[in-house]
């Protein structure tokens, strides 16, 4: 008896799409989450809240360098980097 993949074609095009804005965002950042969700809207991509969780939160290389004022509240503002920024 074959086991099934657990990697269902939903999985790998979520790991896709956090993996092109990780990529984005070392091309293009540092960026606001709103400017990140813009790019994905350009790009006619899918913006799923768990998808962008999972780029931003989870990838080692992202990280959050502050907030600032948007038109809605406050945004979290975003960064590509090797290296932790340096807390203060």
């Amino acid at each position: 008896m074959v086991r099934p993949s657990r990697w269902s074609d939903e999985r790998k095009a979520n790991r896709e799409q956090a993996d092109w804005i990780v990529a984005w965002l070392r091309q293009n950042g540092p960026a606001t989450t709103p400017a990140i969700i813009a790019a994905l809207e350009a790009e006619g991509r899918d913006v799923r809240a768990h998808v962008l969780q999972r780029a931003l939160r989870r990838s080692p290389f992202v990280h959050c360098i502050g907030k600032e004022d948007g038109a809605r509240g406050p945004v979290s503002r975003w960064m590509f980097s090797v290296d932790p920024p340096d807390e203060p």
